[in-house]
């Protein structure tokens, strides 16, 4: 199918995810208008649009974005697929804005996407019950996973260091994972039972 769309200099829908490369030369935001866009943070210009595959209704709308310390890598994901049940995240050349590859067949929407400081892994929290996926980004393979989630997860977040991954879920918990994806720690949040952000100071 073919979708025309507006190419516009600024996004036409909300905002869901920004995200910033470790020199904070760039800024990539996602949004609910199935585009994400590259903008040079110093003086606010927009470089380019990446244009992930769309469809009809909510197919393509994106809720996750990420780029990598080095600024070389742009990851965007959310509601990928026509049901939302087959999903994948994109992978971008920023300076060109091809699509490099597309990491795929993940059973609900991409709520968030990190990577860690040195550049080793991307971390991505999913809808549903379906926990959290880690790649390893030398080869995109799967590095490690935990399913054993009760709801929807919308953030997670990396130490400094990359040694320690955090994630919160609507299930009420905060977990914290070692740099191999061991848990280290589930516990119950005290300010609400819906979670959905965190950050490490």
């Amino acid at each position: 199918d073919v979708f025309l769309t507006l190419n516009t200099p600024m996004h036409t829908a909300r905002i869901i995810r920004i995200s910033v490369d470790q020199g904070g030369r760039f800024l990539l935001t996602a949004s609910a208008d199935k585009t994400a866009k590259l903008w040079d943070l110093r003086s606010g210009t927009l470089l380019r649009t990446l244009r992930p595959p769309i469809g009809a209704g909510n197919e393509g709308m994106l809720y996750a974005a990420a780029l990598s310390p080095d600024g070389r890598v742009a990851a965007v994901g959310g509601w990928t697929s026509k049901d939302g049940l087959n999903n994948s995240i994109y992978l971008f050349d920023p300076s060109g804005g091809e699509l490099l590859q597309s990491l795929s067949g993940w059973p609900n929407v991409i709520f968030d996407l990190q990577f860690s400081p040195d550049g080793r892994y991307l971390a991505a929290a999913l809808g549903r019950s379906n926990g959290i996926r880690i790649w390893r980004c030398s080869d995109w393979s799967l590095h490690a996973e935990d399913k054993n989630y009760g709801a929807d997860s919308h953030k997670l977040a990396f130490d400094a260091w990359g040694q320690r991954l955090a994630t919160v879920c609507y299930d009420g918990h905060l977990r914290l994972y070692d740099e191999t994806g061991k848990l280290l720690q589930k516990v119950k949040t005290t300010g609400g039972s819906h979670p959905v952000a965190l950050t490490f100071s």
